[in-house]
């Protein structure tokens, strides 16, 4: 345990008011401060990679033509869940059921464990009023604001892990898969977020978690809203069924709003959608059948691909003009963002979010099986198969991290 001159010299200690009007302390040492303050090109810092939700790092490389293990690190307990990890500077977070686990980025040792309910991938966000990120995650209650350096564990008890918390309604259910919960999205300084069980987009601070605005999405019909994707000061969100809501990322004003009809000139045959991905091109929305290209000015439809299959969950990834999406049947498919015509179609049953890194589409789920495929031609490089399931990857500088059953795993390429 540190002298206590050493913990009034190295801990930072900051009061802040957050939405419901409470306060917490954040506690912070300073040299876990600077290693969680640094970040860099390969970094993966929340889920699907970047607000846009694009799924694709181009600074990033993977195993390509085959893999070993570099470390596994085993947690206990297990880390069961779907949520992917996330990678800042040197330090991997992952989300169980009952904690958020720090690792070191090169070795898998755990720099620290901090108990509590939280759901799904966090995501990184600046924090002008601390000296470490803020990660945001969604939990029982609603949406927590973390400190990235783990704040300080005291007689068993953590200090300063919670910096705030912005209420939501208490969930009973216990689902890390649930449509209803769905991971935050971290923008400059601002986390967007869908609350937990709710149909409600807020933008809160991340500094405070003050709610700089909040909107409704949907109707009565709406069973459920999906990540946000942000880009150009833009928030699109998209639901289960019907709307697709364009808001200023600012202010929260409607842009537009749009509920694709059978009756249209580009008719929709299931209004359940997916997580949207924002492009230059236009906003990528998957459905059960297919893939829809919007106008990001008006969200009038720009071209349908359809796959006639039955995709029940699952993102786009774009890459370097290409949209990659499961049919939750049979295949991945690589679409032109352009033109919205097939590339090439893969071998590859469940429906996932796929993930792109130096011409390779890399493809994780809680079945046995982590694949990899030629982004060019469709060829599949490897496939790993040895743990009972897997998370969505991520990919860093020529390694790939996913939660497994039995902790998190890094691969790296095989000799």
């Amino acid at each position: 345990m540190p002298s206590r001159r050493r913990l009034l010299a190295g801990v930072g200690v900051g009061a802040v008011g957050i939405a419901g009007g409470t306060s917490v302390l954040d506690v912070e040492f300073a040299a876990d401060t600077a290693s969680a303050s640094t970040s860099g090109e390969t970094d993966w810092p929340m889920a699907r990679y970047d607000p846009s939700g694009t799924g694709y790092n181009p600074n990033a490389t993977g195993p390509k033509d085959g893999v070993k293990v570099a470390w596994q690190r085993d947690t206990d307990p297990n880390m069961y869940g779907l949520s992917a990890p996330i990678l800042v500077g040197e330090t991997l977070y992952a989300v169980g059921q009952q904690s958020l686990v720090a690792f070191e980025r090169d070795t898998g040792e755990i720099r620290f464990t901090r108990d509590g309910q939280y759901w799904l991938s966090p995501a990184r966000a600046p924090a002008r009023a601390y000296r470490s990120d803020t990660l945001a995650v969604s939990g029982r209650e609603g949406i927590h604001g973390l400190s990235a350096s783990g704040g300080y564990e005291l007689l068993g008890r953590s200090i300063g892990t919670e910096r705030w918390h912005s209420p939501g309604r208490e969930t009973q259910r216990w689902s890390s898969s649930s449509l209803r919960v769905q991971s935050p999205v971290a923008a400059d300084e601002t986390v967007y977020a869908i609350v937990p069980e709710t149909d409600r987009a807020v933008a809160l601070d991340a500094s405070s978690g003050r709610v700089r605005w909040e909107r409704t999405i949907g109707d009565e019909r709406s069973i459920g809203s999906t990540r946000p994707a942000v880009r150009d000061g833009v928030v699109y969100v998209s639901s289960h069924p019907g709307d697709i809501v364009a808001f200023d990322a600012e202010t929260g004003d409607t842009h537009w709003s749009v509920k694709p009809d059978p009756g249209e000139e580009t008719p929709m045959t299931y209004y359940e959608f997916h997580p949207p991905t924002a492009t230059d091109e236009g906003l990528v929305v998957p459905y059960r059948t297919g893939v829809v290209l919007l106008d990001p000015a008006d969200g009038s439809v720009l071209w349908e691909y359809t796959h006639d299959g039955n995709a029940t969950d699952g993102s786009a990834a774009v890459a370097d003009g290409t949209v990659f999406v499961t049919d939750g049947e049979e295949s991945l498919h690589a679409i032109d963002l352009e033109r919205g015509e097939r590339e090439w179609t893969a071998e590859y049953v469940p429906d996932t979010d796929p993930v792109v890194a130096d011409a390779v589409v890399y493809l994780g789920y809680q079945f046995p099986e982590l694949v990899a495929i030629d982004a060019e031609t469709g060829e599949q490089r490897w496939r790993y198969e040895e743990a009972t399931y897997f998370t969505q990857p991520i990919v860093g500088d020529g390694v790939l991290y996913v939660l497994t059953d039995n902790g998190l795993l890094a691969l790296e390429e095989a000799e």
